[in-house]
């Protein structure tokens, strides 16, 4: 499966499920079904028949070396992860969650996120000073982009027939905290089956909101993320200067900033 991006050539084999970037293949990491047992729903679901079972895979840097001084200059990198669809005891196939680490003035590192192939819901969480969280759960389709606001933990989650194929650009300098939703023992809800949320009982105050995605006014609907930013990287300066976010984006004077 040719993905959708014109300044390389990256390559998906659904058989050998291995990703190529002009013929190469890129490395890759994988999450097994036991790597997910402090975050399910149904964690006795994890046994030793499927616990080494492959439920998605992360290609860090695809196809970054074809472009590495425009990526370098900016220290962003371009993921590609694929995720399949399987049935974790009665939830979607999703990620493990992370929150990033802190930028500057109070806000974490944000992120962007595109539906290459299949159906996600984004599952954004954040949690207030009064205790309580916030949960934002963002239906994407395929050429949806979807932008992780500063502070919010988030879930990849893939509620279509088939696997799920999404890139991101992020910063490439930090590491992501995974720890603090490990001890939560998932995110705020666990998307089921069959259309059910449950509210995961280690977290009070929950507020949920649905939303699809949204264009975002600053960047080329056109364009796949990894195009978009070879042409035009300072549309993507908020990854590393999250307070852009806040700002109306016709104020927005990237070109006086150092990027």
């Amino acid at each position: 499966m040719k993905l959708n991006v014109a300044n390389v050539d990256l390559e998906y084999d659904e058989k050998e499920k291995k990703l190529y970037s002009d013929g190469t293949e890129v490395p890759f990491s994988t999450r097994l079904v036991g790597d997910m047992k402090d975050v399910l729903f149904n964690p006795e679901f994890v046994t030793a028949k499927n616990r080494d079972a492959v439920i998605y895979r992360m290609f860090r840097g695809a196809g970054v070396e074809k472009n590495k001084t425009v990526f370098d200059a900016h220290n962003i990198r371009y993921d590609v992860t694929v995720l399949e669809d399987y049935d974790l005891g009665g939830e979607y196939t999703k990620t493990l969650g992370h929150y990033h680490p802190i930028a500057e003035n109070g806000l974490a590192y944000p992120e962007i996120y595109e539906v290459i192939y299949g159906k996600a819901v984004y599952l954004l969480q954040k949690k207030h000073e009064d205790g309580g969280y916030e949960v934002i759960l963002v239906e994407a389709k395929k050429g949806d982009k979807v932008i992780f606001p500063p502070n919010y933990g988030h879930i990849s989650i893939n509620v279509g027939n088939g696997i799920l194929i999404e890139a991101n650009l992020v910063n490439s300098t930090f590491e992501s905290n995974y720890q603090s939703i490990k001890d939560m023992h998932g995110g705020a809800v666990y998307l089921l089956r069959k259309d059910n949320m449950v509210v995961n009982k280690n977290y009070k105050d929950v507020s949920v909101s649905h939303q699809e995605a949204q264009k975002a006014a600053f960047l080329d609907a056109s364009k796949g993320l990894y195009d978009e930013y070879i042409s035009q990287p300072k549309h993507f300066v908020f990854l590393n200067k999250p307070e852009f976010l806040l700002w109306e984006h016709d104020r927005w004077d990237i070109d006086s900033q150092h990027f």
